[in-house]
């Protein structure tokens, strides 16, 4: 009943704690604003009034937050299907499957306690509880970020977990999305409907990590990234008022959202472009390792000819034992000219075969190549202009690189590349802008995934799982080594490219390491305009000050 208290209440405080900076709650401002009366006011004031004591160390900070938040967040959430508790903690049924729900089990953090509210209300307090106790938090939406702290965090803070924000709605213009939603339980609402929302190309990685970090879809040269189909945000900002983004309305957080990150608050909706969802064409072959050469040539071609062809799109993934080359193309049309380099090449076997289908069935036909084992991961990026010499170069170290590292921990590596025309970075101009400063020619972005001490390099994620398998580790022993060997490979790409004048400074968001600083890739004037909007809508830090990690402008050099 509290909790239905709170969210009536809400409203006006949105309107309260917008018009005018926020100011530090005291402990009877905290319950009123948490909507609060008779037995549960009481016992959060008793709680409360113990972060007043300044020698209260940040556990105890996250654990008096946690604890208001248990009287806070009373119910199980039945919102779009869900059975998650909008409170977990050690004791809890579920706390461990939950902590567990991150792709990388490196980032299998014990938080104090873990925070599903079903509403942009209900984050709105969660921000409250963690803005007045000073406590550390993270944010999570699908948990496909392979950076430890990024969507998880230990013991001294609070995980928000917007799983419960899951609901989807659509007309023929507009998808409305929760943040909490994954891009297969998107498309499968989608099917069948006529339209389909431009998104992630795995189906378990989470509508909001991918939105915020800019996104790669399919079909790049047609839509852009996939934040530049973005019509509106709904965002609960540090002083937990609740505000929309749009063209319109904060024009400037509108922007800075696509691609900026975590920096300026959660977002609990996206309203994206709906798209008609037509037949297309797609296939996948693989090929021998000691053709890796040729498929370089032809790589180079087919990106010269992709230039001109607005509906072509390349899966390009090579592992130690096979190299894997999709063909997805935007219309209905078998074996389109564009692939042409690719054509006359012996392959294996055809991974997938030659299909006329819809954004459904190729989403599915492509979960299909990588596994679920269990397995640390991580990731990290290059870019790079299309360069034959570059790609034979830093092919050759990664065989090096990869075979050590096989041998020495048992890792499994895989060299990709996703080809990202000049037309693609256009489109971000052409919908309002975005955070990227991408220049405005063809790039071949680079990520390397590695997993488990597995690591896997494929460009801007296209096989997030990994189509060569994953080897499970059971010890994190290895993890300082991993993420030397990791990012040994994408020095490699860069010094090749550097080397053929081909580097290009952008890292793409979703698929950077940690170490790599990527805001200050997007350029000077990006990065500058972000931090004004940062500063504008979270005048006292608190995303920069108390957000566990991330891609945060402090940070940055």
């Amino acid at each position: 009943m509290a909790s239905q208290r709170s969210l009536l209440l809400l409203p006006f405080l949105v309107i309260v704690l917008f018009c005018c900076k926020a100011e530090p709650l005291n402990v009877n401002g905290l319950v009123s604003n948490l909507g609060l009366t008779g037995d549960p006011a009481k016992t959060v004031s008793s709680i409360a009034a113990q972060a007043t004591n300044v020698k209260v160390s940040p556990v105890q900070r996250a654990t008096l937050a946690c604890k208001v938040s248990k009287v806070v967040f009373t119910s199980v959430s039945t919102a779009g299907g869900s059975t998650v508790p909008q409170y977990l903690d050690h004791s809890s049924q579920q706390y461990i499957n939950r902590t567990e729900i991150n792709w990388s089990s490196s980032c299998w953090k014990e938080s104090q306690c873990i925070l599903s509210p079903p509403s942009a209300q209900g984050i709105s307090q969660a921000m409250l509880i963690v803005n007045f106790f000073g406590s550390k938090f993270a944010t999570r939406s699908g948990g496909h970020s392979t950076n430890v702290g990024f969507a998880n965090v230990d013991d001294y803070g609070a995980l928000i977990d917007v799983v419960n924000l899951n609901q989807i709605t659509h007309n023929q213009k507009t998808i409305s999305i929760g943040s909490g939603q994954r891009w297969g339980q998107v498309y499968d609402y989608l099917n069948n409907t006529g339209v389909i929302a431009i998104g992630g190309r795995s189906p378990e990685v989470g509508v909001g990590g991918l939105m915020l970090g800019g996104g790669m879809p399919y079909f790049s040269s047609l839509y852009g990234i996939v934040s530049d189909g973005a019509q509106e945000y709904e965002i609960v900002l540090a002083n937990s008022s609740i505000v929309r983004a749009n063209p319109q309305q904060n024009t400037d957080l509108f922007k800075a959202l696509k691609g900026g990150g975590s920096n300026f608050g959660i977002v609990t909706k996206f309203s994206v472009d709906a798209i008609p969802s037509t037949p297309f064409w797609f296939e996948a072959r693989t090929y021998n390792p000691k053709q890796t050469v040729e498929l370089f040539q032809a790589l180079v071609k087919y990106q010269a000819a992709a230039e001109n062809d607005i509906h072509a799109n390349l899966v390009f993934s090579i592992g130690n034992g096979a190299t894997l080359v999709g063909f997805v193309y935007a219309k209905p049309v078998v074996r389109p000219p564009v692939y042409s380099p690719f054509y006359n090449i012996p392959f294996n076997m055809s991974f997938i075969n030659s299909t006329i289908d819809s954004p459904q069935a190729l989403v599915k036909a492509f979960s299909s190549v990588g596994g679920t084992v269990v397995a640390r991961y991580n990731t990290c990026s290059a870019t790079l202009k299309p360069d034959l010499n570059s790609y034979e170069q830093s092919y050759a170290n990664w065989v090096a690189i990869s075979t050590k590292a096989a041998k020495d921990f048992g890792a499994i590596m895989t060299y990709g590349v996703q080809p990202f025309t000049s037309t693609a970075a256009k489109h971000g101009d052409l919908k309002g802008g975005n955070a990227l400063g991408l220049d405005k020619v063809s790039q071949s972005c680079k990520s390397h995934l590695q997993s488990q001490f597995v690591l896997s390099f494929s460009l801007m994620i296209i096989l997030d799982t990994g189509f060569a398998g994953t080897v499970q580790w059971n010890s994190s022993t290895d993890d300082a080594t991993a993420q030397q060997t990791l990012l040994s490979v994408c020095n490699a790409v860069r010094d090749a490219a550097t080397a053929n004048a081909a580097s290009l400074s952008f890292l793409f968001m979703n698929d950077a390491n940690y170490a790599q600083d990527v805001l200050g890739s997007y350029g000077a004037v990006s990065k500058a305009q972000l931090k004004a909007v940062a500063r504008k809508y979270d005048p006292q830090g608190l995303f920069q000050s108390q957000q566990n990690n991330g891609f945060l402008l402090t940070k940055s050099s």
